[in-house]
């Protein structure tokens, strides 16, 4: 014992002299509380979903997101057209050329959903719920961890396609495109909204075969059906039916499937050894057994003979389960299964013991081959994701110990490694984020990081707190780099926690006694301001005001674009009037228009417009464009020169012109409104009161093309102005000053067009709000039904999907002549998240 200690005496000076700065801290500094990390580490999960019903879940920075995969065409697939014809009402069951491959999970920080890291995630999670249940139970997660598994089962479930006996017709098992996705750095819900946002989807089929994850997905359906059949039992047995098929399947079509380059695949063998070992479990057939062990003449035939040639020879696994490697999964499951099997016992237990480092010897004295630890005794296989493989090794030997209680030996080396990543570490931070007062800060997670400018400096620091990610890890030296940008080191991801989850609940069984988790967890993070102004100053005197100012949309919960923003901009001409001028001699123009020059058009103005006594303000509109980040405009406000050719322009009394100076700041004298309703910064005090809403009435002169608008006269009126706009030809929102009337006819209307109308009212104080919209449509029946988008002769929900893309801007037009008509369920003119809810709710019945 005393040369353990001068050993590790020695290898601490070590670590001081390579980390001058590193932290050590000693196990007692470092709180252990194996229930609270049980409980964070499900919450990665959460963070990685993808697809609908994630908006409003169990973390507020997370929403819907991806939704064009409920519906690919066929060409997005990468399987023959004419096999999807030959079993089209098993692929397309409604005829309407689409697929859903919705859900499923994200696979790191990028939001590629990849076959293999998806199946085994899948699975060891699955495994570490069925071996450590009752850890679930007791710190009140259980319900979280059946939900993330449900996730995944669902999404396989999904992706296979049976034919009517049975037989797997083809697997889905792949989603994104790894090399066009990975130059995409922002939010998931924004994706779609991009051009790094090519999904097309990867099969395994007859001509195409994919084994390996064919079989991986198997052996998670099986270990679902395990978990699920005393709580659903219909479902469990839909889970198990598709995975004996998917065995079977990748049985008899035997070859490996596509990573995209990212995850290659080593060979098929583990996999389909993995699912025959859960089939076996939860049928108690021994062929499947037989499949992995079956000998002929003293030679291994069955998948055992991918690594062990003879009954004669043995094999030393020196790797770890892991989402391309199985096999020290098969072989601890194995062992459990049939102790009696001294081959199997050795093969489980001679890797555990490897990774130890010789903590716990093997039984022959004279082998010391093991992997060697950290100076710190950290065991580090690999750099890349070192963690990820060290969780795995300590949940086989969690599993191990459960079979043989005598073994603690192994758990005990276990507990240390754990303790080591939960903050007992020459680095002195927690590697699980979120754990502990020190903990890894900037996880390689788009996502967490909030990025508004694609790029992962950009913040520097993460928007939202990662909670529960095991980050990659440290190396063999006992290094770390906490960078964004440092995907070796940082990388998280859903295989990372698979293992990590399964071995926290093992370890709380074993060792956490009085550990309690969080309560009301995760924490609110509190109200955000998600839309602000800023302006600078570019040039100024007594002809003219030229400001830039910076729209922004930081909306994070969720992540989402606004298409009816706008802002106003307020000045006072007080000294105009004072030497006889008026707001006639003043001008505006817009100088640069960030959203035109790099987006999607440009913006839209009016103004002046007047507010109280002699102020007046523009507005600039973002209406129609689908915004998220910053938006930059410049605004030129100009005065004429009076009776005596003298400029008397002094923008000291304007209201949005305090507080700007040479450097961007936000000012809240800039307000920003959504749909006309202010969201930030404050208005100028009004001297009077505006005038009321206006109710709007049309007489429609079809055959004339006219339309005949009248409205109500409203107290205090001083003037009526008719905002009007027409699906087809009239770019954004025409005004039209009637003045004093209280009528007006529109006339030169076109044949096949639809056309919105309202009124407002107007005094010297302000503008009263919109009127109802009055929709007018020339030249058509107008036979159409409210909520039948594409025009079938149902409302369903294919609408829904359609009504839904259009709302969160995937979609720009329907496909059917009256789906615009019929997408306004509640015929106010506008198609929005309103007539989403309407028909949300008609179709559920509310």
């Amino acid at each position: 014992m005393l040369n353990l200690r001068k050993r590790l005496f020695i290898c601490l000076l070590f670590l001081l002299f390579l980390f001058p700065t590193a932290q050590i801290v000693t196990a007692s500094e470092v709180e252990i509380n194996f229930a609270r990390a049980l409980q964070l580490s499900l919450y990665f999960y959460d963070a990685n979903k993808c697809g609908p019903g994630i908006t409003g879940g169990r973390l507020e920075w997370r929403g819907d997101c991806h939704l064009e995969d409920m519906k690919r065409s066929y060409e997005d697939l990468s399987i023959p057209l004419s096999l999807i014809l030959t079993y089209r009402d098993i692929f397309d069951p409604d005829g309407d050329g689409y697929i859903d491959f919705s859900g499923g999970f994200h696979d790191a920080g990028d939001h590629v959903k990849f076959g293999l890291p998806q199946s085994y995630s899948a699975s060891t999670l699955g495994w570490g719920y069925y071996e450590f249940k009752e850890a679930f139970r007791k710190t009140g997660q259980e319900e979280h961890m059946l939900e993330i598994l449900k996730a995944f089962s669902d999404y396989f479930l999904k992706c296979t396609f049976l034919d009517e006996n049975g037989e797997v017709i083809a697997f889905a098992y792949m989603v994104g495109e790894g090399t066009v996705d990975h130059s995409y750095w922002g939010p998931p819900e924004l994706q779609s909204l991009t051009d790094f946002n090519v999904r097309p989807v990867d099969f395994a089929y007859a001509d195409d075969p994919a084994s390996d994850q064919c079989a991986g997905a198997s052996a998670a359906l099986t270990l679902m059906y395990l978990n699920y059949k005393d709580i659903d039992q219909a479902y469990a047995e839909e889970c198990l039916e598709k995975a004996i098929a998917l065995y079977e399947f990748a049985r008899k079509y035997r070859g490996l499937g596509r990573g995209d380059g990212f995850y290659p695949s080593s060979g098929y063998y583990d996999e389909l050894s993995w699912a025959a070992v859960w089939l076996y479990v939860a049928t108690g057939n021994m062929e499947y057994i037989d499949h992995i062990m079956a000998e002929e003449d003293g030679r291994y035939v069955g998948y055992l003979s991918d690594i062990i040639e003879t009954t004669e020879n043995t094999w030393q696994n020196i790797w770890t389960h892991c989402w391309d490697t199985v096999w020290g999964g098969v072989f601890t499951k194995l062992a459990t299964l049939f102790p009696e099997n001294e081959l199997l016992d050795y093969l489980a237990r001679w890797n555990l013991e490897y990774w130890t480092g010789g903590q716990v010897p093997h039984e022959d004295p004279n082998d010391t081959n093991y992997l060697q630890s950290s100076p710190a005794g950290y065991a580090c296989i690999n750099t890349w994701g070192s963690a990820r493989y060290n969780t795995a090794a300590q949940l086989l030997c969690l599993v191990y110990q459960k079979y043989n209680p005598e073994r603690t030996d192994l758990t005990d080396w276990a507990r240390g490694q754990m303790e080591y990543l939960m903050g007992n570490n020459p680095m002195g931070y927690s590697y699980i984020v979120g754990y502990g007062e020190k903990y890894a800060q900037h996880p390689h997670h788009r996502a967490a990081h909030g990025s508004k400018t694609n790029s992962m400096e950009d913040p520097v620091e993460h928007r939202h707190i990662l909670w529960g990610a095991l980050v990659g890890g440290p190396d063999e030296s006992d290094y770390h780099v906490d960078l964004t940008t440092d995907y070796v080191y940082n990388e998280v991801a859903i295989d990372f926690n698979a293992a990590f989850v399964g071995a926290l609940a093992g370890h709380y069984l074993l060792y956490g006694e009085g550990h309690e988790p969080l309560e009301d967890f995760p924490p609110s993070e509190g109200d955000v301001l998600e839309f602000y102004s800023q302006a600078r100053l570019e040039q100024e005197n007594n002809e003219r005001t030229q400001v830039t100012i910076t729209l922004t949309n930081d909306a994070v919960h969720p992540p989402r674009t606004e298409d009816g923003l706008s802002i106003r901009y307020f000045f006072d001409i007080s000294e105009l009037v004072a030497a006889g001028q008026s707001i006639a001699d003043v001008s505006y123009a817009i100088y640069y228009d960030e959203n035109a020059a790099r987006y999607d058009g440009p913006v839209q103005t009016r103004g002046p417009v007047h507010w109280a006594d002699n102020t007046y303000y523009i507005e600039i509109f973002w209406t129609g464009y689908q915004v998220y980040g910053d938006r930059e405009v410049q605004l030129a406000l100009m005065a004429a020169q009076d009776a005596n050719w003298k400029s008397n322009w002094d923008p000291a009394n304007d209201y949005s012109r305090q507080g700007i100076g040479e450097t961007n700041n936000m000012t809240p004298r800039i307000p920003v409104y959504i749909d006309g309703i202010l969201v930030y910064g404050e208005e100028p005090p009004a001297a009077g009161k505006a005038p009321a809403a206006p109710e709007l009435s049309a007489t429609v002169y079809e055959d004339a093309r006219m339309v005949r608008l009248e409205w109500n006269r409203v107290e205090d009126a001083e003037g009526y102005r008719i905002l009007w706009r027409a699906e087809k030809g009239v770019p954004g929102t025409e005004i039209i000053d009637v003045g004093d009337n209280n009528s007006y006819m529109m006339e030169n209307l076109v044949d096949n067009n639809t056309y919105y109308f309202e009124v407002q009212a107007y005094n010297r104080y302000g503008v009263s709000p919109s009127s109802n919209v009055v929709r007018v449509t020339i030249g058509t029946s107008g036979d159409f039904t409210p909520g039948d988008i594409n025009d079938d002769g149902r409302v369903d929900s294919l609408d829904y999907v359609l009504l839904r893309r259009y709302v969160l801007g995937i979609i720009r037009e329907f496909d059917s002549e009256k789906g615009k008509l019929a997408a306004d369920i509640n015929q106010d003119g506008f198609v929005d998240s309103l007539d989403y809810i309407l028909l949300r709710r008609n179709l559920v019945g509310e």
